[in-house]
């Protein structure tokens, strides 16, 4: 049951990423291709956009890694888990 639990706090950790992924493009689109915030920013929109750009994809990408790292660790706890189980249950067998 724990592992299930790490299992999907691990997507959900993804998911929210991918949102401020989203949140992060929509923002830096609208400084670089609109005239949305201009009376606000009228200098250096272009490079606040892009850094917002940059940013999210660079946060994404740490939070992608970070999941496969886990998904993995998960999988591999789990195997080892089932493996004792297996073991124990041909050791009652033999006894």
């Amino acid at each position: 049951m724990l592992i299930k639990i790490k299992h999907i706090w691990n997507h959900v950790r993804l998911y929210l990423s991918f949102l401020l992924f989203a949140f992060y493009l929509v923002i830096g689109y609208l400084l670089l291709f609109s005239d949305t915030w201009s009376h606000i920013l009228s200098k250096g929109r272009e490079i606040i956009g892009s850094a917002l750009l940059l940013y999210g994809a660079l946060r994404f990408y740490i939070a992608y890694r970070r999941y496969k790292n886990k998904h993995k660790r998960i999988r591999v706890q789990s195997f080892k888990k089932k493996k004792k189980l297996i073991k124990e249950r041909e050791k009652a067998k033999v006894e």
